[in-house]
């Protein structure tokens, strides 16, 4: 299908493309291209960024790292951020412009997770997923030593990690976990589905690869066609009910669009309130390219934040 990108994200649209079908030399730019996307960022001068270690999931040693605006109140909301990499990549350092944006904008205290990935015959789900509710517990029982309060805490996390944020509502809800506020997906992976967008869109696919080579069955330690659990991918969970509210974001020309949609949808008739904003014309993850599009929806997400937090309503 033929694509028109939103002015200025022509060439993040075609970065998939181009790493895909292009030469030698085009993936190497376009490689270069991303890593300078996600690394751009500047630290205001008030804010603090730290990081600590925590026993993760099996006890082994795992970073998080805490964002602090300056001049935050004491009980200060929480956003609990999990980055994107399709399960086997990715690290703290790819969203640090997106926690400072979120801990400037809302504010609020950021904690980013540095989350196992999956590796070939090594790590695999749940360990993921239970590092992710580890850090959660632990920003829950110890959130007034950092200036946080535990009653508001709220979950985002892009591609891979809105996977992990929505499977870690679910755990949270099965498990009496922690309370949270909002759940915000931003352009998620959410099941294992042919769906009509990545049909659409197959020129801007995210791999290349069969099912049973992809990052997910390494995530799930091995792909055999039969259903996942839904804390792996929540969009097979058949009960939505008594799920925090949810903010779900996609981009008009992602693969990965009609995972969004369509859970969107199931949470609304599930009567969980649900906000949802289709991107015009952008691709998958273009919330990394420093565009007024993407300001807007920073800016949206922090009011809904605010929102959820009982914080003041201002203007965005």
């Amino acid at each position: 299908m033929n694509a028109t990108a939103y002015p200025g994200y022509e060439y993040h649209l075609n970065l998939y493309q181009i790493i895909a079908h292009g030469t030698e030399d085009e993936r190497a730019a376009a490689t270069a291209a991303q890593r300078q996307y996600i690394s751009g960022y500047t630290k205001p001068d008030d804010m603090k960024i730290v990081d600590i270690k925590i026993p993760g999931g099996d006890k082994q040693p795992m970073t998080l790292r805490i964002y602090t605006p300056g001049k935050l109140p004491k009980n200060a909301p929480i956003v609990m951020e999990i980055h994107g990499g399709g399960f086997v990549g990715g690290n703290l350092d790819i969203d640090n412009y997106r926690c400072i944006t979120i801990a400037a904008g809302t504010p609020a205290i950021v904690v980013g997770v540095d989350y196992r990935l999956s590796v070939q015959g090594g790590v695999r789900f749940p360990q993921p997923l239970m590092d992710c509710y580890t850090a959660l517990e632990w920003i829950h029982t110890h959130a007034e030593e950092f200036g946080g309060d535990p009653e508001r805490i709220a979950l985002h996390g892009t591609s891979a990690g809105g996977c992990l944020c929505a499977g870690l509502a679910l755990y949270a809800r099965d498990h009496n976990g922690p309370k949270l506020s909002l759940v915000i997906l931003n352009c998620p992976i959410l099941s294992l589905k042919n769906s009509y967008s990545k049909h659409q869109f197959s020129q801007f696919a995210l791999s290349r690869e069969k099912k049973y080579n992809s990052a997910e069955a390494i995530y799930l330690g091995g792909y055999d066609g039969s259903q996942p659990s839904y804390y792996a991918f929540p969009a097979y969970c058949r009960d939505l009910e008594d799920l925090p509210p949810h903010y779900i974001i996609v981009g008009e020309y992602d693969t990965l669009r009609d995972d969004g949609l369509e859970y969107a949808t199931r949470l609304l008739h599930s009567g969980i309130p649900c906000e949802l904003q289709v991107a015009p014309r952008v691709g998958h993850g273009f919330c990394v390219v420093d565009h007024p599009l993407t300001h807007w929806v920073h800016k949206g997400m922090c009011a809904s934040l605010r929102r959820e937090f009982c914080m003041d309503i201002t203007e965005f």
